[in-house]
């Protein structure tokens, strides 16, 4: 019995620690969908070498992340072998608790995943961790959701426009930034920048541009968005 609940209790933790990480990661600017995976991609040992690892090495705050769940996955490893071990010294060759352990694994087990993929649940799960983040971190306090790192200094970032009146897009100072796109509020599709473009409320330009640039911009633009904003430094 002891060795099952400690298996579910790991697994449990596990699951916790990848909840924590995805949101870490979101906070970030990564998307969470590749946030996610990349998270338990690290936990697990995986390696998956795709483009998207690129947006994790070459972002610091990432790469820390991503250690120390490799470091935490090799020690879920290790505890659930030594685990297993353990249960199967004692037991010995008694077939009757081997079978009864590994009832209540599979029982663990199915309640964990059945928890672990409430879509509810999940998001209030994330919702509080993201809250706690916010408030005990740097993460997302500045006021952009950062796409993609091109480099040491410049990345492609989201910018929401958060003022109450519509205003002409040449009226806005990029600090050399170039201009990519522009997403209408409520809309999912990107739109290319004229020059007799009209930003209005909600509006979402993508820019490529350095740090100082983007930190600037997000400061005209408005208030800070603690959900979709970066947390690099």
């Amino acid at each position: 019995m002891g060795a099952a609940l400690t298996i579910a209790l790991l697994l449990a933790l596990s699951v916790s620690v990848v909840r924590i990480a995805s949101v870490a990661m979101r906070l970030t600017g990564l998307p969470e969908n590749i946030a996610r995976f990349q998270c338990v991609s690290a936990l697990t040992g995986t390696g998956f070498t795709t483009h998207e690892a690129e947006m994790i090495a070459n972002y610091p705050v990432r790469r820390k992340i991503v250690i120390a769940l490799m470091v935490l996955g090799n020690l879920g490893l290790v505890s659930v072998a030594s685990t297993f071990i353990v249960a199967f010294v004692r037991t010995g060759p008694d077939a009757q608790h081997l079978a009864v352990q590994a009832v209540m694994l599979l029982a663990a087990v199915g309640i964990i995943f059945l928890v672990s993929t409430n879509k509810t649940l999940d998001r209030g799960m994330c919702g509080l961790i993201g809250h706690v983040l916010l408030r005990a971190t740097s993460l997302g306090q500045t006021g952009y959701h950062r796409i993609l790192q091109l480099g040491e200094d410049l990345s492609i970032a989201e910018h929401e426009y958060f003022g109450t009146v519509a205003r002409p897009l040449k009226s806005l100072e990029l600090h050399g930034q170039i201009l990519l796109a522009i997403r209408p509020a409520g809309s999912a599709m990107t739109k290319p920048p004229g020059s007799d473009t009209m930003i209005h409320p909600g509006d979402t330009l993508v820019l490529s541009g350095s740090e100082a640039a983007h930190g600037a911009l997000a400061a005209a633009l408005g208030p800070v968005s603690g959900g979709t904003a970066d947390g690099e430094k």
